[in-house]
Parts: structure tokens; C-alpha cells; sequence
């Protein structure tokens, strides 16, 4: 395990002893739409999302056990 430095520790109690503030801006909207236009919108979204990632995923279904 690494070990800190003093200053590093002291960073540490000084966050740990204030607690995290969340800004307006960071912070989550509470109330999520729940209208066809919203959903539409994620549904896009999550397409366009799906559409990142390039590289290859195989899928081997070999082997012995009585799963596969």
C-alpha cells in the first residue's frame, strides 16, 4: 500500500474534516422528464453513444463446462 506525505495527509484531513460541496452547477437535476419528447431524446442519445466504441469484443462460447 502507499504511504502518504505530510502533505498529502494533511490535504486529506483538512477535505475529510470540511466535507464535499456540491455546486449548483455539479449537482443532478432532481426531477427527471417523464414525456415521450424526454425519452425520444435519451433514446437518441444512448444510440449515438452506442455507436463510441470501436474496438472488437469477441464472443467464445468454448470449453467444457455445462453452463456453455
Amino acid at each position: 500500500m502507499a504511504q502518504l506525505s505530510k502533505t498529502d495527509k494533511a490535504a486529506f484531513r483538512e477535505l475529510s474534516s470540511k466535507g464535499w460541496e456540491q455546486s449548483d452547477e455539479e449537482r443532478s437535476p432532481q426531477i427527471v422528464e417523464a414525456t415521450p419528447e424526454a425519452r425520444a431524446r435519451y433514446i437518441r442519445w444512448a444510440s449515438e453513444a452506442s455507436k463510441f466504441f470501436k474496438g472488437e469484443k469477441p464472443v467464445d462460447f468454448g470449453g467444457a463446462h455445462w453452463k456453455l
